[in-house]
This record gives C-alpha cells, sequence and structure tokens, in this order.
C-alpha cells in the first residue's frame, strides 16, 4: 500500500453504541500499535497531518488509529456519554474489533491520548506491550473546569478564565470542531481528575514532552511513579508542534518496535 492509498476509516461500534472511526496507517504487516490523538484533534491532524505514516513504515509498525468519540469523524453521542468510563470502554472496543486484544500491541498517544493509554494500561497491566506517551501533563488540564462558564462563552455570555478559557480555546481552534461536544466532554472528563502517582502503569513507558511546553512543563516528574519508565524531551517544541518532530516520531516508534519485538 502507498502512502496515498490510505483505505477509508474503519467502524467500531461501542458498547452505548456510539460509532467510532479507525484508521489504518503505516505498514499493514506490521506489528501493531494502537495510535491515540490529542483533545480537539483527531486522527487527520495529529498523525496523518504530522507526518507519522512514513515512520511507521520505516519502523516496521502498523499502526490502528482512533479517533476519540466527540472528534474526527467519530460520533458526536451528546451530554452524559463522556465519562472517562466510556473512554475507556471505547478501548476495549477497539483492542476487540481489531483482533488486537490479547495480541500486546503498543500504544502511541498524544496529551489526552497520553491521559487514557496511562489509565488504561494501569487497569490492564496485560493489554498493550510498552507506552510512548506525548505531551502528558502530572498535573490535570481540564481540572477545576466550569463547564457552565465554558459552555455561555462559547455563547458569548462569558469571559472565561483558567480552565475554561483553556477548553474554550482549543474546542473552537480548528473549523471542522464541534465545540459543543468538546465542552460537554471537557467537563465530564472533569469529574474524574487525573491522579497519575495514584495508579501507574507496570509496562515499559516512555514520556515526551517539547522543551518549550508550558502546558505539559512537568512530564519528568512522572517517572517517579513508573516501575519501568523513562524521560526525553523534545528539542525546541511546544505542546502544539511536538508532534511534528522528527526526533518524536524516531525515539517513540524506535521504543515502541523494541518494545514489541518478540
Amino acid at each position: 500500500m502507498t502512502l496515498d492509498a490510505r483505505p477509508a476509516p474503519g467502524i467500531v461500534v461501542a458498547d452505548d453504541g456510539t460509532r467510532l472511526a479507525i484508521h489504518e496507517l503505516g505498514d499493514p504487516a506490521g506489528r501493531p500499535i494502537l495510535m491515540v490523538h490529542g483533545f480537539s484533534s483527531s486522527t487527520q491532524r495529529n498523525w496523518i497531518d504530522a507526518g507519522w505514516d512514513r515512520p511507521l513504515v520505516e519502523a516496521g509498525l502498523r499502526g490502528v488509529a482512533l479517533d476519540l468519540r466527540g472528534h474526527g469523524d467519530s460520533e458526536r453521542p451528546g451530554v452524559g456519554r463522556y465519562g472517562v468510563e466510556r473512554f475507556l470502554g471505547d478501548v476495549d472496543a477497539v483492542l476487540a474489533a481489531t483482533g488486537l486484544a490479547g495480541a500486546r500491541p503498543g500504544y502511541l498517544g498524544y496529551s489526552m491520548g497520553s491521559r487514557l493509554g496511562w489509565r488504561y494500561a494501569a487497569l490492564h497491566p496485560d493489554a498493550f506491550s510498552a507506552l510512548a506517551l506525548g505531551g502528558l501533563p502530572a498535573g490535570d488540564p481540564f481540572r477545576g473546569l466550569d463547564g457552565d462558564v465554558a459552555r455561555r462563552a462559547l455563547a458569548g455570555e462569558a469571559a472565561p478564565t483558567g480552565a475554561a478559557a483553556f477548553v474554550v480555546r482549543l474546542a473552537t481552534a480548528l473549523p471542522e470542531n464541534d465545540p459543543d461536544a468538546l465542552v460537554a466532554l471537557a467537563t465530564e472528563v472533569a469529574a474524574t481528575p487525573f491522579a497519575p502517582a495514584a495508579h501507574a502503569p507496570s509496562v515499559p513507558t516512555l514520556l515526551m514532552t517539547g522543551d518549550r511546553d508550558e502546558h505539559a512543563a512537568d512530564t519528568a516528574t512522572l517517572v517517579d511513579a513508573l516501575p519501568d519508565g523513562r524521560w526525553a524531551p523534545i528539542p525546541g517544541r511546544n505542546h502544539l508542534n511536538a508532534i511534528t518532530s522528527r526526533h518524536f516520531k524516531e525515539q517513540a516508534l524506535a521504543f515502541l518496535a523494541d518494545a514489541s519485538t518478540p
């Protein structure tokens, strides 16, 4: 398969009926990894447009990339269906539908996708062979989010601050985004704060963050919570452009390829 002949997204149906889009990248015959993008992004923006296809081929890896509910080509299921347990269940559904359940693929995440991978691997220690997590803050960027303020800000009725300003800015950053869905999503995810030190993955984990990333400047502190963790900065990059870094691609994919080698 050439890089220009990528198949159309596949569909996985979650337990609650939400239709989730999955995309195939890289080497179709390669060792599999699950790829999960960040908040307000998508497979298209986070992985395809950022040039991860060819490095995946070069590393001998098959990327199975999920569009999170509320994002990309996946369905926007509505208020009340964006809690953390829904996202964990979506990973269950994707692994089962793609034949990766029990196969111990690698996991590559960025930002919100990194938090999901951390949480899932802590609950399911045999699910993945290794994790490569980019742009992962030690704290929770949704902590303290006032969903009502964020919703009123979208309507032009309030001036958001703090977490609400952060969420609204990202939710409205891309023309294809559904800001109402993303604000609902962030509000429901915030109800289960990310507490990485309390539940840490046991598998080999590589943490990488841009050395100019103000949103995740404390990533390196998470290494102490990991029984098998390592940290590497992404030189000259911030939270938004780290995803295009060749250094990030080479280091993360080499780590996952080595960890998945029989």
